[in-house]
């Protein structure tokens, strides 16, 4: 549940830096934060096949999630999540993973997916806690010695 002062709104480009400083403190690479912001542009821009919504608290951004859908096999991508760590355990994370779900279902959509650092250990315990399933691991994704791990959920499968 969302504290009383925040709130999930759609992404609009004011939203911009505040996103880019969330991705500077959690400690992404520039290279990252780069193609992260230009993917956030293209989705916002794309209301049919993308969706990009941020979770204001109070004056703040908290974080945001940022989300694809594809036609061809019914299934959502999340291309971004991130939260500010001091409004983490606010559930946050949770509400904007919550938004991007409801944007697939009302797309008619079978499901979501994230891929995720295998080192990072909190995504993957969160994801979990949300419903997703690891379902497989890529080598070399994110680098020549980072591993990705895609999670899966679909929505009319049980646990």
């Amino acid at each position: 549940m969302l504290p009383q002062s925040a709130h999930i709104v759609c992404y609009s480009p004011k939203h911009r830096p505040a996103i880019r400083q969330i991705l500077v403190t959690i400690g992404w690479e520039e290279r990252y934060i780069q193609g992260q912001l230009e993917a956030v542009e293209t989705l916002a821009r794309d209301a049919e096949h993308g969706g990009v919504w941020v979770a204001q608290v109070g004056d703040s951004i908290g974080g945001y999630v940022s989300l694809q859908f594809y036609d061809w096999n019914r299934l959502a991508q999340l291309h971004g999540l991130a939260v500010d760590p001091i409004f983490r355990r606010l559930g946050l994370a949770a509400a904007l993973v919550q938004q991007a779900e409801e944007f697939a279902r009302q797309k008619g959509g079978r499901g979501v997916y994230v891929d995720t650092p295998v080192s990072n250990t909190g995504a993957r315990l969160f994801y979990l806690a949300q419903g997703y399933v690891q379902d497989y691991v890529m080598t070399a994704y994110y680098d020549d010695d980072l591993d990705g791990v895609t999670f899966l959920k679909l929505f009319n499968s049980s646990p």
